[in-house]
């Protein structure tokens, strides 16, 4: 390749809301942290969002000519939403195909081997791209060529090359820029609430959503983290951490934060620093609270608890994943039930306004007694007032998972599987002598209706987790479990028009 200038590098954010999807607000957190890194290195870089604006197809041609970049770059964090990608590549190889095309992300790291056939994409980068996209456009400018150098996928001589992830790229969070949020609208981005899901619906405007920390030191048989960030925990320091929230707070006016580490409570000395620079920060007049959406249940201490709820900590949200011990130690899931239950005392001593958790059902190896069990126990929990919402999910073999090797060798999987048609995490598709998939999704949409829902007070609480009235909650419910979970159509885009 020759060598050339990179002047205009484009990130665009695709349309989720295309192919009938539900449209899923893509706070722009990850899109930012690559701009300081590229300013950093000094690149110009720009973006077209086409979810918050919900282009058409049409418009968003419109917006690439009108920006006329020399390289767009798309980064997808969810499998579920791949068509829109696909989609959008292939709107700017139309539009214009001298445009150099780059995905990165979850789903190139995930399933290189699928998305490489897209021909509308030149180059892909696996695994963290704070060091590889700099380094992507560097190789670009001097024509050296890819080879040897790991997570980038490329095609020459009409030959694919992937260069596999090795740890030798793996980011230094403390080095990392600031996010860099000057080409964003943040007054958008910040003020809006995501209907239907707990975990994005928000107390407090206007919110902001950052991760502080990289990995998750255990082996759950259904997680793909160490596949993505690697088992290693790579963590920012308590100082790197709360200047961000200043410049959320001082620039953005910020009132919430949502922490979506893999678990930001460990190790325990680093969280507690920084829920004490949180308290520091409300005793001088900070309007703050926040959340994260998969905290660790087995790392709640008294301790721990106090800080959170001290600290403006409002909303616990854990993965207990089962209520069944034996699918516990089967998925490798480090929860004891009892312990759980005594934590889950501790945790509404406090007043927390809503405690929420995942589960997870259609593991291989459970009978489905074990599957009526773990109902059964999500259940207590919630009778007791212990938990008051718990979301179901059936078990998903995730590319270069545990689940996904045992599901294969077992022979559980339907014939020609593969995950081009992965569709998320409320279709079954594995079978196993104790279980077929429809069982699963049927048994997954009528008990959490069941369970859920007893009571109108349940109802009214569950409504307001998820920012929608009691209509629309009827409505949510009755289209669940009609379509067992799939295609549901009540969602819309939250405050955003």
């Amino acid at each position: 390749m020759s060598t050339r200038q990179i002047k205009k590098f484009v990130f665009v954010i695709p349309n989720t809301a295309w192919f009938g999807k539900r449209y899923w607000h893509n706070f722009p957190y990850t899109e930012a942290l690559l701009m300081g890194v590229l300013k950093e290195n000094d690149y110009n870089a720009d973006v077209i969002d086409a979810n918050i604006n919900n282009y058409s197809e049409e418009e968003l041609k419109l917006k690439i000519i009108e920006a006329n970049p020399q390289i767009i770059g798309i980064g997808i964090m969810a499998l579920e939403y791949r068509d829109c990608v696909h989609k959008t590549f292939e709107i700017i190889k139309k539009t214009n195909p001298n445009i150099i095309t780059v995905v990165g992300g979850i789903y190139p790291t995930l399933c290189p081997e699928i998305i490489t056939k897209d021909n509308n994409i030149d180059y892909f980068i696996l695994g963290e791209g704070e060091n590889r996209l700099p380094l992507f456009l560097k190789v670009l400018e001097t024509g050296n060529g890819f080879e040897g150098i790991d997570g980038f996928a490329f095609r020459k001589n009409n030959q694919l090359v992937i260069n596999r992830v090795t740890e030798k790229n793996a980011i230094n969070l403390e080095n990392l820029p600031l996010p860099d949020y000057s080409k964003f609208d943040m007054k958008r981005y910040t003020n809006y609430t995501q209907k239907f899901t707990q975990n994005f619906n928000f107390k407090k405007l206007p919110v902001a959503i950052t991760m502080t920390s990289r990995g998750c030191p255990f082996r759950c048989n259904f997680c793909a983290s160490k596949e993505i960030y690697s088992q290693r925990v790579r963590t920012m320091s308590p100082e790197r951490v709360l200047t961000e929230v200043d410049m959320l707070l001082n620039d953005y006016g910020i009132r919430e934060i949502i922490f979506v580490d893999d678990n930001i409570l460990v190790p325990k000395k680093r969280a507690i620093a920084i829920m004490d620079g949180l308290i520091e920060r409300k005793k001088s007049g900070k309007d703050i609270v926040w959340k994260s959406n998969n905290l660790p249940i087995h790392n709640m201490d008294d301790e721990i608890l106090d800080k959170m709820k001290e600290s403006g900590c409002y909303q616990i949200i854990v993965s207990i994943e089962s209520g069944c011990q034996e699918t516990l130690n089967r998925m490798r899931k480090p929860i004891n039930l009892e312990k759980t239950e005594k934590t889950l005392e501790k945790i509404k001593k406090r007043n927390f306004d809503d405690v929420s958790s995942n589960f997870v059902i259609g593991n291989p190896g459970d009978t489905w007694e074990d599957i009526r069990e773990s109902f059964r126990w999500v259940e207590s929990m919630i009778d007791k007032g212990l938990m008051v919402y718990a979301v179901f999910h059936i078990a998903t073999p995730f590319p270069k998972t545990e689940l996904y090797e045992i599901c294969k060798r077992e022979g559980y999987l339907p014939e020609g599987f593969n995950f081009e048609n992965f569709y998320g995490f409320g279709k079954g598709v594995i079978t196993t002598p104790e279980f077929v998939p429809f069982e699963l999704q049927a048994i997954r949409a009528f008990e959490w209706d069941r369970i859920n829902f007893k009571t109108q007070e349940q109802r009214r609480i569950v409504a307001r987790m998820h920012g929608i009235t009691l209509d629309q909650l009827e409505t949510w419910r009755k289209e669940t479990r009609r379509n067992l979970g799939l295609h549901i159509k009540s969602a819309d885009r939250g405050n955003l028009e």
